[in-house]
Parts: structure tokens; sequence; C-alpha cells
């Protein structure tokens, strides 16, 4: 028996039914695959055609500012050269040894020669003390000389410098010294050496300075006799000398009437070839004070030195 024979033999309405959607199905697959297959094609080729377009065509940079990165041509590593071998220094020739001198034969000692009187150090009696501008010559400021034929005082002479003793001055004199301390008043100063201007008083050593004097530094110089002559204005003028201390006072004065003030700082005792204490000291304004000492023998000079106020 066939099948459609069996298909019509059957009265089935529902296998009908079945048999006749799936024959609509299959016709219906079939034309969407021809479709797909037809429809395909073109795109297929456009985009091959594309393809070959695209690969034909130089490339076109989107941001034409911007330069690529290139990478640098680096030369190859130079080899390097080996130096030179130099040369090996020749070691420099030793100096030859001198020849040592012969030994001179020492001379003979000679005695030392004995020291003079200017040669001799002048020392400053105290220490700290500051040493003289410039030494006058020995010929132009002598030290005062005293002899030993002087007549000691007697008691009353001694007794009567303890009183005040006041001066005149005379025509020739430049400066009137007063020393209240051991009463002295207005003692002529004589601008002289002779031993007349020191039998009639105190002398101004020649060469030193002067109250008035134009110079930074000054040493006014003075000297008188300790015991002198009986009778004259040099008699135990400065015979109280040595009583002077730190702090007295001493009084200059001029023919004019103008006063010097000056004040007491140090005394010592000198050799009479000590002319240094004569000169200047730098930064000082003094008046020097001399006479001899000890009594009797008269070996030394005493010196008193006064600031000026």
């Amino acid at each position: 028996m066939r099948l459609t024979d069996r298909f019509r033999a059957s009265e089935d309405p529902l296998l009908k039914v079945g048999v006749a959607a799936m024959a609509f199905a299959l016709a219906c697959v079939g034309l969407l695959a021809v479709y797909v297959f037809l429809d395909g094609r073109p795109e297929a080729a456009e985009a091959e055609a594309a393809v070959k377009a695209t690969s034909s065509d130089p490339l076109v940079r989107s941001d034409p500012g911007f330069e690529p990165l290139k990478e640098k041509n680096i030369p190859p590593p130079r080899l390097e050269q080996e130096p030179a071998p130099q040369p090996n220094p020749q070691p420099e020739p030793e100096p030859e040894p001198e020849a040592e001198p012969e030994a001179e034969p020492e001379p003979e000692p000679q005695p030392k020669p004995k020291p003079s009187p200017e040669s001799r150090p002048q020392p400053e009696p105290k220490p700290g003390a500051k040493q003289p501008v410039s030494e006058p010559e020995r010929r132009q400021v002598p030290l005062l000389v005293e002899t030993a034929d002087w007549p000691l005082p007697t008691d009353e002479q001694v007794e009567a410098t303890r009183g005040a003793r006041r001066y005149e001055l005379p025509g020739g004199a430049a400066l009137g010294l007063t020393v209240p301390s051991i009463d002295l008043y207005d003692v002529p100063v004589l601008r002289s050496n002779t031993q007349r201007a020191l039998d009639n008083g105190v002398i101004h050593a020649r060469g030193t300075s002067m109250p008035w004097s134009d110079t930074p530094e000054r040493n006014v110089y003075l000297a008188g006799h300790r015991l002198g002559w009986p009778g004259t204005g040099s008699h135990l003028v400065f015979y109280r000398l040595n009583e002077l201390g730190e702090g007295d006072k001493i009084v200059l004065k001029d023919r004019d009437g103008r006063r010097y003030s000056y004040r007491v700082s140090d005394s010592f005792v000198v050799r009479p070839d000590d002319v240094w204490v004569t000169g200047r000291i730098p930064g000082r304004d003094m008046l020097t004070l001399q006479t001899c000492t000890p009594i009797p023998g008269f070996e030394k000079r005493l010196i008193v030195r006064a600031e000026r106020l």
C-alpha cells in the first residue's frame, strides 16, 4: 500500500494539519537560505575592494604637527688605542760630595776692654719707668759736683732749715722755686752752670726744658748744693731734699708771675756720670731736682722727680 493511499485512507484531520505545516516550514527555510546567499555576496565584494584601495594609498598622519619618534643613528664605538710606550727616565746623576773646608785655627782670646763711663748701662732706678727721649751731651749739661771741703752745718744752722726760708729773686733769675714741704719759698733759679751761679742759688741745667718749652714732653732740670758756703744763697738750699715724698707740691714762678705747679712722683739715687736723667721722657711733662748725697762724701746724686699738674 502506498503512502498516499495510506494518507488518503486516514481519516484523522490533525495529521493532515501537521503535515501541511511541516511542508510550509520547509519551504520558508529554503527561501530564507536562498535570500541570505544572494544578499551576502555584494558586501563581501565591497569589503574586498576597500581593502585593496587602502593598501595602495599612502598613509596620511592624523596630527600633522607631531613629529614621530625617530631613532638616532648611533655611531659604532671607537676602538681604544693603546698608549704608546714611553721610554724609562734615566736617573739623575748624584751630586758629588763637596769637599769639607779645612778648619781654621781658633783665634787666641783677647782681653776684654774695660767699660768706659759712657758705655756703662744706665738702668732706671724703678721698674716700668720710661726711657729718656734723648741724652744731652755731657759737656753741655754736667751734673752738679759737690766737693768734700764744704764745712758741715752746725746744729743751729740745721734747725734754721726747719723754718720758712724766703728769698728775693735777683735780676738774672729766670724762675723762682717754691717747695712748701721743706720750707723753701722763691729760691732763685739761674740759667747758668758756673760756680758763681751755684753759690747764689739753684741753677737750670743748660740744654734741658723750660716750663713753657714748645715740645710734646718736658724735663725742667734744676740742681742745687746740699751744703754750700755759709752766707751765700746756696747754703743748705737742698739740705732737706731727701725729705720730699710722693704727692708733695712744687711750684715754679717766672718773671711775669705765671706759676707752674708739679707734684712729686718718685725719687732715687744715681751715679755722677748718669746724665741720662737730664733727658726727656715720652708722654711726660716733669720737673727734676738734683743734689749730692750722702753727707759727707757726696759720691752719688739724689734725684727727685715731679709731674706737671
